[in-house]
């Protein structure tokens, strides 16, 4: 980044306000400050910011106003909805219309005393939108010296080893029951997701979604996914990554949708559902996000907060992370 990208903070909060600043500022970004005023955003927007972060506490009416805004007439700004609470009504609207591809949203604090967007988390967001750079583990573990395991996932026997991996490892680390059993857990979904539901024929199809999950499947070479995970001393961290990019963002959302309204998980009806599964990952991370690039990768990344002990993880914020690159 060359150190002069121009943010747009959209809140009236001196709160949310000093908290960005704070953030943003330190990683070199020029970040200006406007309260939800239809004619001061006007101001504001002449100066071409290069984001637009939008505080969804604000005004419901003036907010929804400035996301259709953003993308009828300013498309070229990058729109970031910050939000401190994925379970809003507002929120949940947002993303199921076509204005909106970045969300960056919690429910609760990163840790049990905190309300705010977590400021490593709100830079790597920032970094990873402005940079249209949006894959990798690494970018959340942001320790100097951390090392990322990394394992190929070639089909079904692959899935076994690699949760059995992660477990060694979480034992190495001494880590905490509830943690070791929500990863592990996380991890096999994500996995068998790789494997079942990612990879597409040459019509775009969905290959291998239609299978029963107990069978055995080797997956052609250039269907392999990729499973990564660290522990940075805050967060154990694992991503899983597919070369498809074939998550579709209204099944995302439906998904996403019918979890936060507290309804109960309805299972595909095809042998091989199992109803994604987001009801168990969602309740079993610090941090989820999913970074999808249309035919290129889906790459989905789950954070679970260590540093506080069980009681810390077990009460710690729940971060949503979306992004969609055209």
């Amino acid at each position: 980044m060359d150190g002069n990208n121009r943010v747009l903070l959209v809140t009236s909060s001196r709160n949310m306000k000093r908290h960005v600043n704070r953030a943003l500022v330190s990683a070199g970004f020029v970040v200006d400050t406007c309260p939800p005023v239809r004619g001061t955003v006007e101001q504001a927007l002449a100066l071409s910011p290069d984001m637009c972060i939008i505080d969804a506490g604000e005004r419901e009416d003036e907010i929804r106003w400035l996301v259709d805004h953003l993308y009828s007439a300013h498309k070229e700004v990058i729109a970031l909805l910050a939000s401190q609470d994925h379970e809003t009504p507002f929120v949940r609207d947002s993303l199921a219309g076509k204005n909106l591809n970045n969300l960056i949203a919690k429910h609760g604090g990163v840790a049990a005393t905190s309300e705010l967007i977590d400021e490593a988390e709100l830079v790597v967001t920032c970094q990873k939108l402005l940079r249209h750079d949006i894959f990798g583990l690494d970018k959340y573990v942001t320790t100097w010296g951390i090392q990322l395991h990394e394992m190929p996932i070639i089909g079904t026997e692959s899935k076994g080893e690699a949760v059995g991996a992660l477990e060694d490892f979480l034992d190495r680390l001494d880590c905490y029951a509830p943690v070791k059993q929500s990863a592990t857990l996380v991890a096999d979904e994500l996995i068998m997701n790789a494997i079942f539901n990612a990879p597409r024929d040459e019509e775009g199809r969905a290959k291998y979604a239609t299978l029963d999950r107990a069978t055995d499947l080797v997956l052609e070479p250039h269907e392999r996914a990729t499973f990564c995970y660290a522990c940075d001393g805050r967060h154990v961290a694992l991503s899983v990554r597919d070369p498809f990019g074939s998550l579709d963002r209204d099944l995302l959302i439906t998904y996403l949708h019918t979890y936060f309204a507290g309804e109960p998980a309805a299972p595909e009806e095809k042998p091989g559902g199992a109803g994604l599964g987001l009801y168990l990952v969602l309740n079993s991370i610090t941090q989820l996000t999913f970074n999808v690039q249309a035919g290129v990768a889906t790459e989905v990344i789950a954070l679970f907060y260590v540093h506080g002990g069980s009681r810390g993880f077990t009460h710690s914020g729940r971060s949503l992370n979306i992004f969609y690159l055209g």
